[in-house]
């Protein structure tokens, strides 16, 4: 895929982390702080590599504080330049006692609540955690309050459901049914690039795009 050319349209580019052992282990993070595995940190150099390609350079990269996101955006800026800046607004969803426990078991010992909420209730938590509206909320805060302007790239360096939160709600679209349809999934380094307008509208769009992981 080719980004499109430069233009005096300005830019979001949105980039889940990349690979940790939580995630290999299918263990819920949320806001335990794991860091990239060998293979996160191959993956965060193959899109950095694949986004310079592609002509790419930021003029702001924000990232989450945790380090899964910080490492990728730091392998971005390298690359692709950019000034980073770390923000707690931008974390994963808050999964309180879930975290650190296999997704498995979660949906084994707490069947109902865990059904529900990977089903997609955004007004769903888990015990003593956040809901995907109440992150959707504090990511979209963020972003219009650092909204790109004209001729800039913004780059988010965030996670999965943080991401879909937020796009969810920049798109206008039913965070259940797509969630359900795993349509805007992204995967690890996965990215979204959005052309954005001083209006807070989107104009343009390429969702969940994984073309630069092949094989390490």
């Amino acid at each position: 895929m080719t980004l499109p050319d430069p233009s005096p349209t300005a830019r979001i580019i949105l980039v889940r982390h990349g690979q940790t052992a939580h995630n290999r282990e299918r263990r819920i993070q949320g806001h335990i702080d794991i860091p990239l595995d060998e293979t996160g940190r191959g993956q965060a150099a193959q899109l950095a590599r694949h986004l310079g390609a592609q002509g790419v350079r930021a003029t702001r990269i924000h990232s989450s504080d945790l380090s899964r996101a910080y490492a990728t955006a730091e392998a971005l800026r390298a690359e692709i330049g950019g000034v980073h800046e770390s923000f707690p607004a931008l974390r994963e969803i808050l999964l309180g006692s879930w975290e650190g426990q296999p997704i498995d078991d979660v949906s084994l010992n707490e069947a109902a609540l865990s059904a529900r909420f990977w089903d997609g209730d955004p007004e769903c938590c888990a015990p003593g955690g956040e809901t995907p509206a109440a992150v959707g909320a504090r990511m979209l805060a963020h972003v219009h309050a650092h909204w790109p302007g004209e001729g800039e790239t913004l780059v988010v360096v965030s996670h999965g459901i943080a991401i879909w939160s937020l796009l969810s709600r920049l798109l206008e679209l039913d965070y259940q049914t797509h969630w359900r349809g795993g349509t805007y999934n992204h995967r690890n380094t996965g990215y979204s690039v959005l052309e954005v307008g001083a209006d807070r509208q989107i104009h343009g769009s390429r969702l969940a795009q994984a073309d630069h992981l092949a094989p390490l």
